[in-house]
């Protein structure tokens, strides 16, 4: 069985998916206790339900590792924030910290390119 690669996730896509990530996570009716497979078997069938979303199937590993790389760089971007924070540069509004930020990041080999995900 070969395995095709699918076209890179648009901006649409990505802001639905981050929508869709939290509503599921956040529903209190079901509760942060279910299981894996269910949680994303859930995110898979909201997502799905979207008209942007039908314009690519996105198999259920394909939006997992999705997330983990909106997570990641997130995270990342989170951790040089906090270092311009805990530096108290005076005077800096909050964006001059996340551009300051950014540049930081740039220094990191696996975001040599910059930030990709401002619109999530």
């Amino acid at each position: 069985m070969t395995s095709k690669r699918s076209a890179s996730y648009s901006i649409e896509e990505d802001i639905l998916f981050c929508h869709v990530y939290l509503d599921v996570s956040q529903n209190p009716i079901i509760g942060i206790n279910q299981s894996g497979d269910m949680f994303w078997s859930r995110v898979k069938t909201e997502f799905d339900k979207s008209n942007i979303a039908r314009t690519q199937e996105r198999p259920r590993r394909s939006l997992q590792s999705r997330m983990s790389v909106l997570l990641t760089a997130c995270s990342k971007l989170r951790g040089c924030i906090n270092q311009i924070e805990n530096k108290n540069p005076s005077g800096a509004s909050d964006q001059d910290i996340v551009d300051q930020a950014k540049i930081l990041l740039t220094q990191d080999a696996n975001y040599s390119k910059g930030f990709k995900f401002d619109h999530v």
